[in-house]
Order: C-alpha cells, then structure tokens, then sequence
C-alpha cells in the first residue's frame, strides 16, 4: 500500500494501475492553475507517429533492440521505478537533489512537487484517453519489466502515448532544479533517466516518453509563471538551503 504524501499523490500522473493506490482526488493537492482555462494539450502533442512512418519504424526497432536488455541492470533499473513511491525512485531522486525528502523534514518543497504534479493530471489523461495508444508489448508481444504486462493487452496500465513516468520525472526535474539551481544538472539527468528506463522495461515506446517530456515542459511554463508557485517555490529554496546534505554512493 502506498504511503499518503507527496508521492502517493502523484502516483496519479503515471497511469491507471498507480492511480488506484493514490489518495482519493478530493484529498490531492490543488494545482497551481486550478481556475484558469485548461492547458490545450492536444494543441501542443501530435498524434503519435503513423503506422509505417518513419518515426513509427524507429519506435518500433527500438523496441525490438531493448529485448537485448532483458534481465539486464537497466532492466533491473527500470523495475526499481515502476512506481513513482517505490523506495529506489525515491531513493534516486533524493540522492540527485543531495537532500532527504521527507514530510517531516522538507514539507515545502513535498507541497511544491505535489502541487506541480497535480497540474500535469489532466492533461496527460486527456492526451491518452484521445490517441489511445496500445503500448509495445501489446502490439509486437515480447517481456516488460512490469507485472501489470502479464495480460498482454495492458488492461492495468492504461494507454502509452504519453508516458506518465517520463513526465512526472521531468517535471520534477524543472522544479527541483528551480529550487535547488546548484543541483539542477544532476536532477535534470535524474528526469532523463526515468523516462528512459520506461523504454528499458519495454512499457513505453521511444516517441512516448520524448512527448511525456513535452507535456511536462508545458505544464512547467505554465505553473512557473503563477503567483502561488513562485510563493512556493521560494519557501523550498529556502528550506534546501538549510537541509542537511544527503550523502548517497557513488554511481
């Protein structure tokens, strides 16, 4: 079961078998742009890449490449985040930010990704629900990484196209490096890493987890510019900037 929080709210973003654990919608954070008009998110992602297009042949050989790395570390990697409250993802980006995250410990900055990722809910579940987009193993069959694979139609995960992972890790990428400049290379390679790993355990095609990351970037533009995020964010940085440094391995 999940714990209640910052990332048992935004379990949410990252597709239907998270959303089920999370907190119930009335209990998550409020957005920074509830109110204002809705993001147009079908304005701004294309249709995924057209049977035998280009775009669509990469996906698809790269799909077909990463069965090499079944089994494999960053197959183990990837099963490491299959939730975004899985201990190794919060581990991760904690070791990337340099500081503990923790209710307790950095309230401010928990409330600033709850509030981010609340944003990205919508949108995400509007371009999926529209492109209905069968992931991978579905398609051109094969192992994921994921248990929720198993059927083979990808019932428990919901649609692919884009990836919630991919999103969520590079949205919190943006904030955090906001609020934590001196950090924002590291935590930005983190964002990457997420969506990456989703090709990894063969969930997510390639074109999935590239407009994940342009959904995220869109709805950073946008809560970046309100009055309550930069009040929030403010409140992080400075709560960071007081935090007792978190010293993770190297590698």
């Amino acid at each position: 079961m999940l714990k209640l929080g910052v990332f048992a709210a935004l379990a949410m973003v990252a597709g239907p078998a998270l959303a089920q654990d999370a907190m119930a919608p009335q209990a998550a954070p409020q957005g920074y742009l509830a109110g204002q008009p809705p993001l147009d998110i079908l304005k701004i992602l294309p249709p995924p890449p057209a049977p035998g297009s280009p775009h669509d042949i990469a996906d698809r050989t790269i799909y077909a490449t990463s069965a090499a790395g079944i089994d494999g570390p960053r197959w183990a990697d990837a099963v490491g985040q299959l939730s975004v409250t899985a201990p190794a993802f919060q581990q991760q980006l904690a070791c990337a930010l340099g500081t503990r995250l923790s209710p307790q410990g950095t309230p401010a900055t928990m409330a600033l990704l709850a509030r981010a990722g609340r944003d990205m809910v919508g949108p995400m579940n509007i371009a999926k629900s529209h492109y209905a987009r069968p992931r991978p193993f579905t398609t051109d069959k094969g192992r994921a990484c994921d248990p929720d694979s198993a059927d083979g139609v990808g019932a428990a995960l919901g649609f692919a196209y884009p990836s919630g992972h991919s999103g969520i890790g590079w949205l919190w990428a943006l904030v955090l490096g906001d609020a934590a400049p001196q950090k924002a290379a590291a935590v930005r390679a983190f964002g990457v890493a997420t969506g990456d790993l989703r090709v990894a355990c063969r969930v997510h095609w390639l074109s999935d987890v590239a407009y994940g990351r342009v959904l995220a970037t869109a709805v950073y533009e946008r809560i970046s510019a309100t009055p309550a995020f930069k009040a929030d964010l403010a409140k992080a940085q400075a709560e960071l900037a007081k935090a007792e440094p978190l010293a993770c391995p190297a590698g």
